[in-house]
């Protein structure tokens, strides 16, 4: 969910002016009145007297760069190419190369440093900035006030965008013991330190508050919303943040009133569109309601209003090929990506699969690396091949079990299908995104590679009953990219999904090795839903067989060997117990798409067909056709098409003609039009194949 950022249009720095050799007393006169108006915010009195300044100092770096912020501010922050320009030239003239943080020696250039960080900020190049901030803060003690305080908060908000809430939550500890902290001198001096201090304590706060909600630390973060709403409760981020908190929290429908309360008609003093983050909201809350349909709905007026904003930024500069003309708050604003993330994921639990590729191909080229995004992505390509595990009891897949007929009479003769498998090769190489399986592997070891190796091996320590937070090898996160990091559980949530996903993926593309490898692995994951573990046998049965390891495969598809298929861990199915008897609770924490089978009886119908399918290949052909009999009456109708290929291959290749052509003409009547009365020809007890196959 979006939050709103921190102001940082006026962050850029003056530097006070210092006495150098062979500097007039005029000089110094005029370079103390534009530090004045500077200050009084009359830009245009301060760049005349910077241009008085600059005739009889031309070569003075420290004057220039003066000159280059006052006209910069005058501007109303329009000409950013201009000012980037003039920074070079001040970098030339001082000797320094801002390119390259490490070549920070002098403090007297930390300004200029600053400024370069503030542009790179705003144009999203959040890594560069970072680097240079870093630098700069080795130096923060010997700095100005005003400037350290300043590079801290930018420091802070840097690390936040690039997913690094510890790192950010330490900054601001510090910033709190060391930068903000007032002076203990008497009179006026200290009541106006203590001022400035009131001053900076609702930014130090809505940063602890959003570290907090990025590490998902919700006690610490309710005491901290707590006060935020007491002291800034019609404050726009605050009433954001506390939306976003009650949202993690589950209380989806508290959320979505508290972003009811708030204005969408214009931008906040970020530069940020609050029609595109309303929606976007608005689009996320659907979306954990199962209402995906409402959600993408939302999701694409984002769109628009992220595209309007845009042009109209655009109309304002059109006279303009580069930056200038647009304010610098608005270089960064547009969402494009974030928004084709969040449309992606959301159609694909719409079940349209392909739209949802084209979002998230798109957006895996910002995005990439995030291992959730690569599964997602691996899922389209799943879902493009076979939409969800009920296709095989659509009539069109069930006519193919008896493809036709040849000849007339007696000499008449049936043609059976060769099977519902098709292998369709990929027309060209993977690594061209396309919604194949050999893509869908590609992605998969890409999201692989991303997880780290041993996620849940350091000891616990629950960061929520700790006053003050400490960071512990537990809360080692992973970056997920434009999500929140994905803590220990959710990593090794997320391993077994993809590996579930590699050990199918690897079966469509008959690399029984692998797939084997992958159902190994998955089944031992130390913490597994009863879906997972289900999945993980059938699949190993499965390799086992294709590899001729019938005897191990038999053992694992034993149907009493299925006990629990559900979505959940163990130790969370109390609050799924909870959401059942809650029906408002139930609604926001339901399945997010739906999971077949649905119920344990048809799991242990699947698991027993699969059982007679490796007894057929073995040979047994009795065992085949009795356990074939119990998973008919229990899978449901209408039946697999599947269960009819075996079905008549056991009657065929047993000689039980006449109960194959029963068979034939009760579920396949159309390619049988001589239907005649005949006694079915079968054991006492076993039940007339209407609704199930015998």
């Amino acid at each position: 969910m979006a939050d709103n950022k921190a102001k940082n249009d006026s962050d850029a720095e003056m530097e006070t002016s210092m006495p150098l050799p062979q500097v007039t007393e005029s000089q110094k006169e005029l370079a103390s009145q534009a530090m004045s108006e500077f200050d009084k915010k009359q830009y245009g009195s301060c760049c005349s007297l910077m241009h008085k300044l600059i005739a009889q100092r031309p070569t003075d770096p420290k004057v220039a760069h003066n000159k280059a912020v006052a006209e910069f501010f005058q501007s109303g922050f329009l000409t950013t190419d201009e000012f980037r320009q003039q920074l070079s030239k001040v970098c030339q003239m001082a000797h320094v190369n801002i390119d390259n943080s490490e070549s920070l020696e002098d403090v007297d250039h930390s300004v200029i440093y600053f400024n370069q960080a503030v542009i790179l900020y705003h144009l999203r190049q959040y890594k560069a900035a970072l680097n240079i901030l870093d630098k700069l803060f080795q130096y923060i003690e010997p700095l100005e006030e005003a400037l350290a305080k300043k590079a801290t908060m930018l420091l802070v908000e840097l690390y936040l965008c690039t997913y690094q809430p510890e790192k950010a939550m330490g900054m601001v500890h510090y910033a709190e013991k060391t930068v903000f902290t007032a002076g203990k001198n008497a009179g006026e001096k200290e009541n106006k330190e203590d001022q400035v201090d009131e001053a900076w304590k609702p930014k130090i706060s809505l940063y602890k508050t959003r570290c907090l909600l990025m590490m998902k630390s919700m006690k610490s973060c309710k005491r901290e919303i707590k006060s935020l709403m007491s002291t800034q409760a019609m404050n726009t981020a605050v009433i954001y943040l506390k939306s976003n908190f009650e949202h993690l929290r589950g209380n989806h429908k508290k959320a979505m009133k508290m972003l009811g309360s708030v204005s969408t008609s214009d931008f906040t003093e970020a530069g940020e569109c609050m029609p595109v983050m309303y929606n976007n909201n608005l689009g996320c809350i659907h979306f954990h309601l199962s209402k995906h349909h409402l959600g993408a709905f939302h999701f694409r007026k984002a769109f628009q209003e992220n595209e309007n904003a845009i042009k109209d930024i655009k109309r304002g500069a059109e006279h303009n090929k580069n930056l200038s003309g647009k304010t610098l708050n608005s270089i960064g604003m547009s969402r494009h990506f974030e928004l084709l993330y969040n449309m992606g994921i959301q159609l694909l639990h719409c079940g349209k699969a392909m739209p949802a590729f084209d979002c998230l191909v798109e957006a895996v080229q910002v995005f990439r690396s995030n291992p959730r995004l690569w599964l997602r992505l691996a899922e389209c390509c799943i879902m493009a091949n076979r939409q969800n595990n009920d296709e095989d009891r659509k009539l069109e897949k069930r006519l193919e079990v008896i493809q036709g007929s040849d000849g007339s009479g007696i000499h008449r003769k049936l043609r059976l299908g060769p099977g519902l498998k098709k292998d369709n090769p990929s027309p060209g190489t993977p690594a061209i995104p396309a919604a194949t399986h050999e893509f869908a592997a590609l992605c998969l070891k890409n999201a692989l590679h991303l997880l780290p190796e041993d996620p849940l091996t350091a000891e616990k320590v629950p960061i929520e009953d700790s006053d003050t937070v400490k960071i512990t090898p537990e809360m080692v996160l992973v970056t997920a990219p434009p999500g929140n990091p994905l803590k220990a559980a959710e990593v090794a949530s997320l391993r077994c999904s993809i590996l579930a996903a590699s050990a199918y993926v690897a079966l469509c593309l008959n690399d029984y090795t692998l797939a084997l490898l992958h159902a190994e692995n998955l089944l031992k994951q130390p913490k597994l839903t009863g879906a997972q573990r289900y999945l993980g046998h059938l699949y190993m049965a499965e390799a086992q067989v294709a590899m001729d390891k019938i005897a191990d495969a038999i053992q694992l598809l034993n149907p009493e060997l299925v006990v629990d298929i559900s979505l959940t861990l163990p130790e969370n199915k109390t609050e799924q117990d909870k959401s059942e008897r809650d029906p408002e609770a139930s609604e926001s924490k339901g399945y997010f798409y739906p999971w077949s089978p649905k119920d344990l009886t048809r799991a242990k119908a699947i698991a027993q067909y699969n059982l007679a399918t490796a007894h057929a290949i073995r040979g047994e052909y009795d065992k085949a056709g009795q356990n074939l009999g119990e998973s008919s009456s229990r899978i449901g109708t209408p039946l697999p098409a599947q269960m009819y290929f075996l079905k008549l291959y056991l009657d065929l290749i047993e000689g039980r003609r006449n109960m194959a052509q029963v068979v034939i003409k009760d579920h396949f009547g159309h390619v049988t039009p001589n239907r005649v009365e005949m006694k079915m020809n079968s054991k006492p007890g076993v039940p007339r194949p209407d609704t199930a196959v015998s």
